[in-house]
């Protein structure tokens, strides 16, 4: 179950670096917390309810 999610974040990861390019650290993605958050922030950004991701937004 673990490897389907992985492959949901990378696909999501994916999706988002094709539209805004990477705006935050790799880093986000080594912390369980932030890594939750990053993910809802750029389904949110992906659905266009907010702009690109800054490391700002994640605490980095």
């Amino acid at each position: 179950m673990e490897s389907d999610n992985e492959s949901i974040v990378i696909m999501l990861v994916q999706q988002y670096a094709a539209r805004f390019g990477i705006t935050f650290s790799s880093k986000a993605m080594e912390d369980e917390a932030t890594k939750q958050r990053a993910v809802q922030l750029m389904s949110e950004a992906l659905a266009g309810k907010r702009g690109a991701i800054t490391n700002e937004d994640l605490g980095l």
